[in-house]
């Protein structure tokens, strides 16, 4: 089971690779019906991550840094949920 972290860090990477250009957090959270702070924090964490680009002030938002090719699904789950060797463990 995946954290609601998780779930938003890939809903905003889908979100960017499927427009052009930036997205300001608040047309993702709108987007997903979802909360502009979540949505805010998890942006902070995929910047870091080298994810997207966070540009500020007028005209600014968020956008790829990195071409949707290259980012994996595993990735993602690997940085949002840190170490996934405990899931070795669970029963499906």
């Amino acid at each position: 089971r995946l954290s609601l972290q998780t779930d938003y860090a890939l809903r905003t990477l889908i979100f960017l690779a499927g427009r052009p250009g930036r997205a300001t957090v608040a047309q993702i959270a709108e987007f997903f019906h979802i909360s502009r702070d979540h949505v805010a924090k998890v942006v902070q964490l995929l910047a870091r991550q080298g994810f997207v680009r966070s540009i500020r002030g007028i005209g600014g938002g968020v956008e790829l840094a990195r071409s949707p090719e290259s980012i994996s699904v595993g990735e993602v789950i690997t940085v949002t949920e840190g170490n996934v060797s405990k899931w070795s463990t669970c029963k499906a």
